[in-house]
Formats: structure tokens, sequence, C-alpha cells
């Protein structure tokens, strides 16, 4: 593979910084809920080393066997939180950490001369407003999209110390390296197929690297019994729970993976019609494939339908583009570069425009710091708030010496205790009646947080008809908190 320039490396860094960094302040606030989760508790490594114990959300199985299964991700936070605090250091490493994973994939796509790279990246930007979106969350997601372009390319160059190397960075980093390690194979098979050899290589260094990563941790042996709930349980059930782990409706599956699709149509149409494909070609083709199946039935897969449909593309058609150049049709490659110009232009805006409204549907988390701050000086350290788990990480965010009920997935509530969980899941639908306040029986809090909008009006509803058990403790227009009696 040749050698890119520098210059141009940094330039295509410095372009997508650019992007994340304006569309991360389009924003003042941490953008979607985990953030602050991630942010605050790299604020509690950064102060008190490697979490142990997690006592902040009672009712799930954090708060038994604890192990943290991201803390690379932790570390790497520390940093922008020791320079700029939590809020400010989320937003920066978020913008950083996306910009470094398309800089990464412009590098891969010179590395393997793929004509206009540059294109081909931030059309993988704007391949989606949800994608994009996702990408500017305080989630480990960028870095692991790294690893996985790192992972391609080694395997390309056979570099398999440093494919290793990445799997077991990749464990430590994500509890997603189970994908990293399904490319690998899919690799391994395509290998298989074109050059009729079994390179045992392929599978062997990163497999290694993997369980090296499982057992060179600083939380084993727990972190396996967690990888195994993480996996199998929560990854498995989630999907009855919460809305990122279901399929989009079929028309909604449509206008978030428009782009891609095109893309992944184009790929499929220059097959059929070339009648063969390089290895290369028919990986990326092969991986495309298997993801867009996986998004229809989860949307989280997105985050790999999209760079492989992409990559797809760009590796296929390489050789149209090519030919063209060969043949002398420089008149039709300036109106190929002209036009895709304009669709760079015409999407990149749109998606700054749809990002805006995505915003809206969790700003509204910091109208309840008048109540997060309130508890933070009234409430005695070590109290249980009984919540709904959505303002889980907001609350942990300003307050980490309260305890939560809830919080972090419901999935993790239900595998607690799901007798109990599936009477809170009545409780904020309404569903649940009688005399008996589930809240006080099942949890016993000490103080009850509760919005006012749509998701919390049916568990303030059960308050008022069980008002009897409660004092007024502190209201405004966006939240209550309410002192239990005892």
């Amino acid at each position: 593979m040749p050698n890119i320039p520098a210059k141009n490396i940094a330039l295509a860094f410095a372009v997508f910084l650019l992007i994340f960094t304006i569309a991360q302040f389009m924003s003042p606030d941490i953008i979607g809920f985990d953030g602050y989760y991630h942010i605050k508790a790299a604020g509690l490594v950064k102060e008190n080393g490697l979490i142990r114990e997690f006592p902040w959300a009672k009712y799930t199985i954090l708060s038994e066997n604890y192990a943290d299964i991201q803390f690379l991700f932790r570390l790497l936070q520390v940093p922008f939180i020791a320079f700029f605090g939590l809020s400010l250091g989320a937003k920066i490493s978020a913008a950083l950490f996306a910009a470094i994973a398309f800089a990464l994939f412009y590098w891969f796509l010179s590395k393997s001369q793929i004509k206009f790279p540059l294109f081909w990246s931030l059309l993988y930007v704007f391949a989606s407003v949800e994608l994009m979106y996702r990408f500017l969350l305080g989630r480990q997601m960028p870095l692991a999209i790294s690893l996985i372009i790192l992972t391609i390319y080694f395997l390309q160059e056979k570099k398999y110390i440093l494919l290793s190397l990445s799997s077991l960075i990749f464990v430590w980093l994500y509890s997603g390296f189970v994908i990293q390690l399904f490319i690998v194979f899919a690799y391994f098979l395509i290998e298989k197929i074109f050059t009729k050899r079994f390179d045992l290589k392929i599978i062997a260094y990163p497999f290694l690297g993997a369980i090296a990563g499982l057992i060179i941790n600083p939380y084993f042996p727990n972190n396996l019994s967690m990888l195994y709930i993480q996996i199998f349980k929560v990854n498995l059930l989630s999907n009855l729970y919460n809305v990122e782990w279901k399929p989009w409706p079929f028309l909604e599956f449509i206008k978030n993976n428009i782009i891609a699709l095109i893309y992944f149509a184009l790929s499929i149409f220059a097959m059929v019609k070339n009648k063969k494909l390089a290895k290369m070609q028919a990986y990326f083709l092969s991986l495309a494939v298997l993801s867009f199946a996986y998004t229809m039935l989860s949307r989280r897969m997105q985050e790999y339908f999209a760079p492989f449909a992409v990559l797809a593309s760009a590796f296929i058609l390489n050789d149209y583009l090519q030919s063209l150049e060969k043949i002398g049709k420089n008149k039709l490659l300036k109106i190929l570069k002209i036009a895709g110009i304009i669709l760079i232009i015409i999407i990149g805006s749109l998606s700054f425009v749809l990002l805006k409204k995505d915003y809206l549907d969790t700003e509204f988390l910091h109208n309840y710091n008048g109540c997060a701050e309130w508890m933070k000086g009234n409430v005695p350290k070590g109290s249980l708030i009984f919540t709904n788990a959505y303002a889980f990480p907001y609350l942990f965010f300003k307050n980490s010496d309260l305890a939560y009920t809830h919080g972090i997935d419901l999935t993790y509530s239900y595998l607690y205790d799901r007798e109990k969980f599936e009477r809170y899941i009545q409780i904020l639908q309404g569903n649940l009646k009688g005399k008996t306040d589930f809240i006080v029986k099942d949890y016993a809090p000490d103080y009850v947080f509760s919005g006012k909008l749509k998701q919390d009006v049916q568990l303030f509803k059960y308050i008022v008809a069980h008002k009897e058990d409660y004092n007024a403790a502190y209201e405004d227009e966006w939240c209550a908190v309410l002192k239990v009696k005892k």
C-alpha cells in the first residue's frame, strides 16, 4: 500500500473535526442520555481510580459483582475532564473521537488507492442523520469503528501482532469486541475462497488477543460473568425495553438508511454487471449484506451497515472510475466530481438542519437542574431516590452522593428482580391499581423524583393516588421531589 502524505491526513482530520465540532456545539448541553453517565463515571475514575462497585443503580445487576467492561473508555475520557471539566470535556472528546474515526476511514481508502477518498468519507459522515447523531454521543462507537478499520488494514497487511493488540484493546474498550471477531472470521472465509488456503493466523492472533484482554484485566474474573450477561442476556433481551435495539418500521428504515441503501444497491448492480469481484470487493459486500440484514432487526446495527455499504461501493465502483481515467474520459470524471460535491453539500446541509430536531429529544434533561440542585443541597448522602430510569444519567451526573433505584439499561433491572420490575413498568404505564403503594413496598426509597413530561405522567398520577405516603419537598414547572414518609 502506498504512503499517504501527512498533510492530506491532517487536512482530512481538520475537515472532520470542524464538522463534528460545529454539530456538537449546536447544542450547549451534553447530547443524548448516556453521555452524562459515561463522563460522570470517568470523572469518578479520575478522582478515585477504577470503579470497583456500582451502588448508584441499586435495583439493577450492576449493584452486584460489578465489573466495568469498558474501563478503557473511562481512562481515555479522563484527560479531557482534567483540562476541560465534565460537560465541556464530554463534548470535546466526542467531537475528537468522531474525527479520528473518519480520518482513519479516509486514510484506509487512500491506502487502498480508492479514488476520491474524501468524497467517500464525507458520504459516510452524512449517510444518515440518525448515524451522525450517534457519532455525537459520548459513547465508545467512534473508537470501536476506528479499531474495526485498523483491524481490516492489519488483516490485509498480515500484521498479526498489531491485529492481536487491537483485539486486546477492543476487549478493554467495549463489549462489542465480538463484532470485531466476526469481521475477522468473515475475512478468514473470504481468504479461503480466493486463495484456497486456510491461514489460521488470521483467526488465532485476534482470538488470542481477545483472550488476553479478558484475562489481563483489572476486573478479572468478574468481567467474564458481566460480559456473558451483557452479550447473551442484555443484548438479546433489550429489544423488549430499549428502543435503540428494536427494528425500525419499514418506512423509517428506508428514511434513516436511504443514502447507504442507494450505494448498497449500486454495489450489487455493479457486481451483477461485472460478473466478478476481487477479494476485498467481495469482503466488503459480504459485510454490507450481513449488516444490512442485522440492521433490519435492530437499528443499532446501522453503525456497521453504513460504513460497510460505503466501503463496498467505494471498492466496487473504483474499477469503473479508474477505467474512465484510463480511456481519457476526463470530462465525465469532472462532471462526476462536480455532482459529488453538490451531493455532499446538499445532504450535509440537510443533516445539520435535521440534527437540531434530534437534539430536542434530550435537551429537556437540563430542565431538571432545579430538582437536581435541590437534592444536592438538601438530601442526605447515601439516600435512595426512586426514579424513572431515563432520568438516571442526568441525576447521577449532577449528584453521585445519592443512590437511584433504576438506571443505565432497563434490562439490568429486569434481570435483577423480574417481579418488581414488571410492577415498576406497570406503574410507569399507568396499569397498576390498588391501595398498595408498590413504590414504597418494593423499593423503600427515601425520596421520589418525577419529571412532568409525557414519560412521567403516569408515575406522577400514581404518586398522587398514594399521596398519603409522601410529603412534597421541592417542585418547579419541570419536576418534583417528594419525601417518603417513614
